[in-house]
């Protein structure tokens, strides 16, 4: 999964364009276990989720990264068989006191190194306008993998 995971996040960073707002994702095992809530009801309606082609996948987030695009904001989430089959979700995460980060990161970022740890979290992604491509598993920081 983490090749997959950062080929995607290479390809959105790669053609991201200048309204680019960063982006968060989520790859999970255990939909239940999730502390996440949806942050628009009209998702369904507009883009029939779930996704399992590889370019409507990345088209889709690349929409959704847009910060003109209403479902821009939250987490992105793709299932451990590499459907993206929820956008635009708020995901609520405990703190971890003891896990230190530059004050030059945001909640986007934090939200997902401190969502890495949750059970039925495979892992996390997000791009910043800042920063680029990070995974965390297991709060740990992933080096991505390159296969181009």
């Amino acid at each position: 999964m983490l090749r997959e995971i950062s080929q995607l996040l290479f390809d959105i960073e790669r053609k991201k364009n200048h309204n680019f707002n960063g982006i968060g994702i989520i790859m999970y095992n255990n939909f239940e276990l999730l502390p996440i809530t949806s942050m628009n009801n009209n998702i369904d309606k507009r883009y029939k989720l779930p996704k399992t082609n590889y370019l409507d996948i990345l088209n889709i987030l690349l929409e959704l990264s847009n910060g003109n695009n209403e479902f821009h904001d939250g987490f992105h989430l793709i299932s451990d068989k590499f459907e993206l089959s929820h956008i635009s979700q708020y995901f609520s995460t405990p703190i971890k006191k003891e896990v230190l980060i530059g004050d030059n990161y945001g909640s986007r970022y934090r939200t997902a190194l401190y969502g890495s740890f949750l059970e039925g979290v495979i892992l996390t992604a997000v791009i910043g306008v800042n920063y680029g491509p990070t995974i965390f598993k297991n709060g740990e920081k992933k080096a991505l993998i390159k296969h181009f």
